[in-house]
């Protein structure tokens, strides 16, 4: 069975669509699809997973990101070393898994900071 919700946000058309098998859920907003199976975002034909290396910028992102404390598409911790599951990062100042920047309005993905339980 799927169930597909759309709404009208402004100029921007989002929808969500569930399957029965709940590990699988796809979210769909414009260009951007969050595959929570695999941990992965796909922006714009570019699939980048969810965990790893990360590098905060202030231009030329591959990602934008509104830290949350309600209601977040993904919770993250930040580790030092083996950042090799789903919700874990590792800040770096060179070579990324994936660049982002931090907005305050038209994120790509709302993140909360956590310190236990990291995922979906």
């Amino acid at each position: 069975m799927l169930f597909v919700q759309m709404a009208t946000f402004g100029q921007t058309n989002w929808q969500t669509a569930y399957n029965n098998d709940i590990t699988r859920i796809e979210t769909i907003y414009d260009n951007i699809t969050i595959n929570k199976e695999e941990c992965t975002i796909t922006k714009d034909g570019k699939t980048f997973h969810l965990y790893g290396k990360i590098q905060f910028v202030d231009n030329w992102p591959d990602i934008k990101i509104q830290i949350v404390d309600n209601w977040p598409d993904i919770k993250v911790k930040i580790v030092d070393n083996w950042p090799d599951s789903c919700g874990k990062f590792q800040v770096v100042d060179s070579w990324p898994d994936l660049k982002v920047q931090i907005v305050d309005n038209w994120a790509d993905i709302k993140v909360k900071i956590v310190d236990n339980w990291p995922g979906f």
